[in-house]
Parts: C-alpha cells; sequence; structure tokens
C-alpha cells in the first residue's frame, strides 16, 4: 500500500514458454507451447517441436553475432531477409541464394528502367493486393508465403530484382483473382502493365548469374498470365525459362537439397512439382516435349503450410503424374504409340482410385481445390478415351465405361452435377488452364452428340440438355479465347442443323445419324484431335448395325414434341450466343 492508500496488485507475470513449435519459430510468433499451440490451431498448420539442437554457450553478444554471420555466409538460410538500415546503402538478398548486381557495360551506376507508368503502382498498392494473393493464388502456388512477400514488397524500391518480381506477383493476383464481372478492359490492361514492367527488367542472363527460387516463381507469374493473354509461344517460352533454373537449383539431386532445412527442402519440391504440372499441361496442350522428369517423392510435410494446402496440392500432383512418358508419347505420335484396351483400362482405374478414400480426403479440401480436383479428372478421363478413339478400340456394345463410344455422354452427367455444386469463383480463379480442361471436354461430348446417334428421341433430349448445360457454362468464362469459342459455337449450329423445327407427324423427320464433316471440320483445323474422324468412322459402322434398331420417330404427339423442344432450346442457344 502506498502512502496514497491506493492498492497496487502486482499482474501475474506471463508463464514463459521454454520450447517454441517450428512454425511458430519460423514465422517469429510467440507459442503457447501446447501440444496443438493456439496459432497453429488457428491458422491450420501442422504443430511439430523438432528436437532440439546443441545449447548455445554463454559468450559475449558481439561474439556470439560474429559467430552466427560466419556460419550463415557459407550456409543456405531459409530465415526471412533481413531488411536494409539505409535505404540508399543496402541491396536486399533473398532467402534462398544471393542476387548478383546489375552489371552496368558502361560503369555507371546500376539503374534500372523506371517507366512513368510504373510509378502509381506503390508498396501500398502491392500490400492490398496480399490478401486475394492468399486466397487465390497460394492454395494453388504454394512456393512465396505471405510473409516473404510483405518483405519483398517492404524492400522493393531498393533492388531492381526484387521489384521486377513484385511486378509479377501484382500481374499474376490480378490475373488468378479477377474473374467474371470484375475482369474489365482496365484490369486486362493493368495485368499486361504489371506483366510487362516485370518483363524489362528482368535481370539478362550473364556468366556470373546466380539462381534463386524467386527468380523461378517470377517467370512461372509470367507464364500463367501469358497464357490468359493467349500468347502461347511466349507462354512456353517463360516456362521453359522457370524449368532452366529450377534445374540449375538441383532440386531433383538428393544429395544437395538434404543440406537444406525441413521446409526450405519441401517449398523447393512443391516449386519443381509445379512447373512439371505446368510443362506437362502445355505437352498435351500445344503439343509440345516435356523435359523435366517427376521426382521421386511428393513433397515433405512442411509445419508453415496449411494442411488442406499441403493436401490438395499433393492430390493435384498425383493426377499429373498419369501423364508419363508413355502417356506423352501416345499423345504426340500420330500412330497412338502403345496404347491397347489393356493400357486403357489401366489408366481408367488409376483415374477411379478409390471412391471412399477420394471422398474422406475431398471433404477436409476447399471447394476451390475440390473444383480443380473434379475437372481435372474428368479431363484425363477425356484424354484417355480420346487415345483409345485413336486406335479404335471403342464399341457401342462394350460393357466398359472406358472403352464405349458413349463415355463422353455419360460423362457430361457428370460434369454437370459437379458444375452445379460449385461457384463461377471456385472454378474460374484457376485460369485459363481450367477453362481448357473444360473446353476440351465440352468439345468432344459435341463430337458424340454429332456423329453418335440416340436410340431414342428421349435418350437424345437429355443429351442435348447436359451439353448445353455445359456449353452455356464454358462460353460464359471471360478466359476463353476467340478460336476455341469459335469452334463451340461451329458445332452448336451443325446439332441445330440436324433438329430441323416439324411442323407435323406427317413432317416428322427421322432420328439423325450424323454426318461427317470431313477435312472441314474446325476440329482439324485448330484443335488436332485424335476424335472425330474416328467417331465419323465409327457412326457408319454403328448405323450399319444397328439401323434395324434405332426406331423411327413415330407419329405421337409427345415425340413430335421432344423432337421440337430439342429444336427450339438449340435455336434459342445459337440465338443467345450470337448476341
Amino acid at each position: 500500500m502506498h502512502a496514497t492508500g491506493t492498492i497496487t496488485m502486482e499482474q501475474p507475470s506471463q508463464k514463459r514458454v521454454s520450447k517454441a513449435c517450428d512454425a511458430c519459430k519460423r514465422r517469429k510468433v510467440r507459442c503457447n507451447g501446447q501440444t496443438r499451440c493456439q496459432q497453429c490451431a488457428h491458422l491450420g498448420l501442422r504443430c511439430i517441436y523438432s528436437p532440439s539442437g546443441k545449447q548455445r554457450s554463454q559468450g559475449k553478444r558481439g561474439h556470439i553475432i560474429s559467430e552466427f554471420r560466419n556460419q550463415t555466409s557459407t550456409l543456405p538460410t531459409i530465415s526471412p531477409p533481413i531488411l536494409p538500415a539505409h535505404s540508399g546503402t543496402s541491396s536486399f538478398q533473398t532467402p534462398y541464394s544471393p542476387v548478383s548486381p546489375i552489371v552496368d557495360r558502361n560503369g555507371g551506376t546500376p539503374t534500372f528502367p523506371s517507366p512513368s507508368s510504373a510509378s502509381q503502382y506503390t508498396k501500398a498498392y502491392f500490400l492490398d493486393l496480399i490478401p486475394d494473393y492468399v486466397d487465390g493464388v497460394y492454395p494453388v502456388h504454394p512456393v512465396i508465403a505471405e510473409y516473404e512477400l510483405r518483405q519483398y514488397i517492404e524492400v522493393m524500391d531498393n533492388d531492381p530484382d526484387v521489384r521486377s518480381f513484385v511486378f509479377a506477383f501484382g500481374a499474376c493476383t490480378l490475373n488468378l483473382t479477377r474473374y467474371g464481372d470484375q475482369r474489365t478492359d482496365e484490369v486486362v490492361q493493368t495485368i499486361e502493365s504489371l506483366m510487362d514492367y516485370s518483363i524489362d527488367t528482368m535481370r539478362r542472363t550473364h556468366k556470373h548469374c546466380q539462381v534463386s527460387v524467386m527468380r523461378a516463381v517470377q517467370s512461372m507469374f509470367i507464364h500463367n498470365c501469358l497464357m490468359s493473354l493467349s500468347a502461347s509461344d511466349s507462354a512456353f517460352y517463360y516456362m521453359r525459362d522457370a524449368i532452366t533454373i529450377i534445374q540449375l537449383l538441383r532440386i531433383d539431386n538428393p544429395e544437395n537439397v538434404a543440406q537444406l532445412s525441413p521446409p526450405e527442402r519441401s517449398r523447393r519440391q512443391r516449386l519443381y512439382w509445379q512447373a512439371y504440372i505446368h510443362e506437362r499441361f502445355l505437352a498435351i496442350l500445344d503439343y509440345r516435349r516435356a523435359i523435366l522428369p517427376p521426382l521421386f517423392t511428393l513433397p515433405e510435410d512442411d509445419p508453415t503450410l496449411p494442411i488442406q494446402i499441403h493436401e490438395g496440392f499433393n492430390q493435384i500432383i498425383k493426377l499429373f503424374r498419369m501423364l508419363d512418358t508413355e502417356f506423352l508419347d501416345s499423345w504426340l505420335d500420330s500412330q497412338g504409340g502403345s496404347v491397347t484396351s489393356t493400357w486403357v483400362e489401366a489408366k481408367s482405374r488409376e483415374l477411379e482410385g478409390d471412391p471412399e478414400a477420394d471422398a474422406r480426403e475431398l471433404a477436409m479440401l476447399s471447394m476451390m481445390q475440390r473444383a480443380d480436383l473434379c475437372i481435372t479428372r474428368e479431363w484425363l478421363r477425356t484424354l484417355v478415351w480420346r487415345l483409345a478413339m485413336s486406335q479404335t478400340l471403342l464399341s457401342s456394345r462394350s460393357s466398359k465405361e472406358c472403352l464405349s463410344l458413349l463415355f463422353p455422354v455419360r460423362l457430361s452427367q457428370t460434369l454437370r452435377q459437379q458444375l452445379s455444386s460449385m461457384s463461377r469463383q471456385d472454378i474460374e480463379v484457376h485460369g485459363s488452364s481450367i477453362t481448357q480442361k473444360l473446353f476440351e471436354i465440352t468439345d468432344t461430348i459435341a463430337d458424340v452428340l454429332i456423329h453418335v446417334p440416340a436410340a431414342t428421341i428421349d435418350e437424345t433430349a437429355l443429351r442435348v440438355d447436359d451439353f448445353l448445360f455445359i456449353l452455356d457454362f464454358v462460353l460464359l468464362i471471360p478466359h476463353l479465347d476467340q478460336t476455341r469459342r469459335g469452334i463451340l459455337q461451329e458445332k452448336l449450329l451443325r446439332l441445330q442443323t440436324m433438329f430441323p423445327e416439324a411442323l407435323s407427324n406427317a413432317s416428322s423427320p427421322n432420328l439423325p445419324l450424323g454426318s461427317p464433316g470431313g477435312a472441314n471440320d474446325p476440329w482439324y483445323q485448330v484443335t488436332q484431335s485424335k476424335t472425330a474422324a474416328g467417331l465419323e468412322d465409327l457412326a457408319d459402322e454403328l448405323v450399319q448395325t444397328q439401323a434395324q434398331e434405332i426406331p423411327r420417330l413415330e407419329a405421337r404427339s409427345g415425340q413430335l414434341a421432344t423432337w421440337n423442344n430439342i429444336s427450339h432450346r438449340l435455336s434459342m442457344q445459337v440465338a443467345h450466343v450470337a448476341q
């Protein structure tokens, strides 16, 4: 009690935690030391307490700092970069590998372009994009974490390499998180401006070039933007640029990555697999050879990565591992390579997996991750079916779905159910890659509708209904380019001509059996598909073998109404698309 008569209560001192978990130590936040600490529980992180190393001996503070500097000068570090004490005297060093200063051929002070248009993009502008990055980009590109981005933005005015990367981050974030009504012409122009600035200020390769994770991710961000802008050749260039850096980082060398800490090793493995996925996708999309082999293992557990992101990313890797060398060789070979019925069945079983286990894994993922997994799986099934078609392995009478002519029609029913359960946001956030997958599926379904007749008019109505639902969904995606949009519109017009309006029972036409499209079919001209030609041949065979089984449209008002309903729906869709 003080002389004034007031009583002071001693505040209980906060209990000091003797040991923090790995995630809290790396993020440099307070840990409560519980079995699953409060921080990890809140963020959904793995809470791991690694065994402590040798205790540091007592000594003078200056001696300890000097010793620490000597140790870290020769070893790779994953700690956050140290910010410069003076803005004009220190250059930011990435936490993964040192960056050489810009070489000026005239011997002057290193500089980098600073166009007036770039001055409007301040630190505050990029900081405001971080929440969108965390929600829409990091789950599918889990390499550069939020805390690293904040440090990069903090020093972007002092280091041209970091500034160049930050502009690529901004472009990619806008590209993947601005969709639907938000993707205005102004947004697209901003994406292009940010991307162009990043490209213009990117360091040229020279004999003293040193590579980094940041630099590889920058090229992948640029690749992502170029794909959405339909610049496939330039996108391929930057994809290969990223792969070159990844190869120089020697992530596939066990002895090299063994020297890294577990979180950094896992992060680099995720970078490697990210490039693998993108390159395999390009191999299918643009018929290009892939050069990056798969790693022997999936990314290791990382306590700093949310479990949901870790599991979702691993599931995508497992799907794309199916695009192995044999698969790609068969896809790129005009003769179909070594595709047999046994091979098709094996790949189909691989895609089916364990339904119960898959359901449990999907339950823990976000809707955005589920959308990517579900659509990618259906896309891969379509690719396997196309390869089977190219080798005339399909039959209308096959009891095995993967070898059935009608598989894409059945797939359309499944895909419609999946799309109905997802929001457009969950799908469009994946950018041009998922748009291309949906296009390939929709285009294949259209060819089956055109070339393979249904047994009844009611079945035809169901097929057309599913197709129009999927078609309408795909045509509304902003990332769909005009070439592919035109292909789908052409298929829609062909379907419409197959169902002219029947004015009376007497004028009711027969069920359409499909007609060959020949060399003028845009399927051949643009997408180089392996499907349409085989479908036409098999459709002709199907007509001959089942001609007696396909009933004529009976003169009943119900069937006539169904026919005219199909005709009306197709006409309405054509008119809607033409607007």
